[in-house]
């Protein structure tokens, strides 16, 4: 029963559906018999196991997708985005919690630049940096990752050193920081001999494949919708990593079927 409720969750994020309609429909196709169980269960049953049910599964799922192509050394993207939270409105998230929170889920991508697959995801309702999620993001596929390219704003130290002593390469530009000296105007910080040797390694032409990662973020919205409707925080997060999934699985079952074909 538990696969049947994730596959039918999963299912009624890629129709972009309310529970209501997602079940009508999936009774109007007889959907029971392709999952071998006596009735779809009702719409309220969906939505409490979407509220039980943790972030994290659903982000590991995220990341299992990658196993599915069996992938090795790939050249991965970062970059951030949002989804419009339409259905809770600024007064009543005001009302039921007295806290002011952002209009949108804030969502960071880790894509592979070959096949456009979503290696990891992270989702935020709050108020948050996105360079904090950049290890995390590259911690748990250390061994999947050969290269990160990134944009300027994960430019730090820490980001940097990590990937390095983890035998990965990464490209982010370096930004040129500047302070107002009496009598001398704007001039640029004197670089450290860290930010140097930083610089001399930043390939700009692989950096420029970066972009990929914008035609994921483009791709997943104007096919499974660019909002959310929950009502709760959590539930918004677990709404856009269960989009990720989505994503994930037609682009895999493309991959297959072009295989099959140029196969057989």
């Amino acid at each position: 029963l538990f696969r049947s409720l994730v596959f039918l969750i999963c299912y009624k994020e890629k129709l972009n559906v309310s529970y209501r309609r997602f079940v009508e429909i999936c009774n109007e196709n007889s959907m029971q018999r392709m999952l071998c169980i006596k009735r779809i269960p009702h719409y309220t049953t969906l939505q409490k196991f979407m509220q039980r049910i943790d972030k994290r599964l659903f982000e590991k799922m995220v990341r299992a997708c990658r196993k599915l192509l069996d992938l090795k050394d790939v050249t991965g993207s970062v970059d951030g985005t949002g989804f419009s939270n339409t259905n809770p409105s600024h007064h009543y998230l005001k009302r039921i919690d007295g806290v002011r929170v952002k209009n949108y889920t804030k969502t960071l991508f880790l894509t592979d630049n070959k096949t456009k697959l979503i290696l990891n995801i992270r989702t935020h309702s709050d108020h948050r940096s996105e360079t904090l999620d950049f290890i995390p993001l590259v911690r748990e596929l250390k061994s999947t990752l050969s290269c990160i390219l990134a944009d300027k704003g994960y430019d730090s130290k820490a980001n940097r050193r990590y990937c390095w002593d983890n035998g990965i390469e990464v490209h982010i530009p370096v930004r040129e920081w500047k302070q107002h000296r009496q009598g001398y105007g704007l001039k640029p910080f004197l670089k450290s001999k860290y930010r140097k040797k930083a610089a001399k390694l930043f390939d700009k032409s692989k950096y420029s494949y970066r972009s990929l990662v914008e035609s994921v973020n483009s791709a997943i919205k104007r096919t499974l919708g660019s909002y959310v409707c929950s009502r709760r925080a959590d539930n918004q997060q677990k709404q856009v990593t269960i989009k990720a999934i989505a994503y994930n699985l037609e682009l895999v079952g493309r991959s297959i079927k072009l295989w099959l074909f140029i196969n057989c």
